[in-house]
């Protein structure tokens, strides 16, 4: 079986200044006055590039400062725009891109992360919930350990949040009268005193356009045996490409989520292909081929294709089109989710 990597180095010195931020962020504790909507926004004082801070903690569960980038700019925002209808539903993890430093019971913490406290001398205030975790995420992976350029992203961007959750303890209105993707920017450079409303530049913030639904292109020699294959004058394959719970293997020493890939025949619910695919490809790398494979798997092709939603549609569309296939999409497969669920169970160990 493949074994963990062991945690990036990140200096002594660094450990210290995060481990004593967050001894202030546990002070302060922003979740007893913000929500996760209350959230600010940060510009990279070397790069521009632009991220979003957020508090999690007022439900009285989970309690962090979560810093989105990158392609994690988009979820939150989608978030602050209209509430997902499920949350816990896996596939949002391809939206988890960021930095999270989270306040958690001793328990919690693994041996890498004690190791890190001990050699810090760290003490905490209080019991339950008061031992830091530092945790990145990357679209597709499970949570993991920070680097050192992770750390240099934290050392400068927690002192600004700290100020700015100080501010809003002071003046808790700050949010009134200003839409959801409002986003309240801080200055690249805080003032030698304690940040105030004029200090804030509000910035109207849209999500980033998704870059991860290019058309897939197959090898040409996947494309040849594609086009070799019968033709089933009137038939429907349902596929679809998704994480499963319990479907994580190990890459490259990190915990990956498996994309799982099925295609089904909807009407008699035959499963006639199925693939795993790296969490860490795009979701349309990876539905591209897994489709592909599918196909092969299954020997034929059809008159029409089904998909989840249209989230696939451009992606899958030129191949497709090539291939004659009609590709549509739905609000449900019954016969793929039936597949899918009873995957799900048997790699649970819940056969039904």
């Amino acid at each position: 079986m493949p074994k963990l990597a062991p945690p990036p180095p990140v200096t002594p010195e660094s450990w210290r200044t995060l481990l004593a931020l967050t001894a202030e962020l546990a002070a302060l504790a922003p979740w007893e006055f913000a929500y996760d909507r209350d959230v600010a926004g940060l510009i990279d004082p070397v790069t521009g590039e632009k991220r979003i801070g957020s508090v999690l903690g007022n439900a009285g569960q989970v309690f962090a400062i979560v810093i989105y980038r990158r392609a994690g700019l988009r979820w939150i925002l989608s978030l602050l725009d209209d509430l997902p209808d499920d949350l816990e539903d896996l596939n949002q993890a391809d939206g988890m891109d960021c930095l999270k430093v989270e306040l958690v019971p001793k328990r919690e913490l693994t041996k890498e992360d004690l190791t890190v406290l001990k050699s810090a001398a760290f003490k905490p205030a209080g019991k339950g919930a008061v031992w830091p975790q530092f945790r990145s995420a990357d679209p597709g992976w499970h949570p993991w350990y920070i680097n050192q350029a992770e750390a240099d992203q934290l050392l400068a961007d927690l002192p600004r949040l700290l100020a700015f959750y100080k501010m809003f303890e002071e003046y808790p209105e700050l949010f009134l009268d200003h839409a959801p993707t409002d986003i309240p920017f801080l200055p690249v450079v805080l003032p030698g005193r304690p940040l105030s409303p004029n200090d804030i530049d509000w910035r109207p913030l849209l999500p980033p356009p998704d870059t991860d639904s290019q058309p897939f292109q197959p090898a040409d020699e996947n494309l040849d045996k594609l086009r070799s294959l019968k033709r089933l004058a009137d038939s429907t394959f349902e596929f679809d490409c998704t994480f499963l719970e319990a479907g994580s293997f190990i890459e490259n020493g990190r915990p990956c989520f498996g994309r799982f890939c099925l295609m089904v025949e909807s009407r008699r619910g035959m499963v006639l292909g199925m693939s795993m695919q790296s969490g860490g490809l795009t979701p349309g790398e990876a539905a591209g081929r897994g489709l592909v494979e599918s196909l092969l798997k299954a020997g034929c092709l059809p008159k029409q294709i089904v998909i989840g939603g249209s989230r696939f549609q451009n992606v899958l569309q030129p191949l497709c089109d090539t291939l004659h296939i009609r590709l549509t999409p739905a609000s449900s497969l019954p016969a793929l989710e039936q597949a899918v669920a009873f995957l799900g169970q048997q790699m649970a160990g819940r056969t039904p």
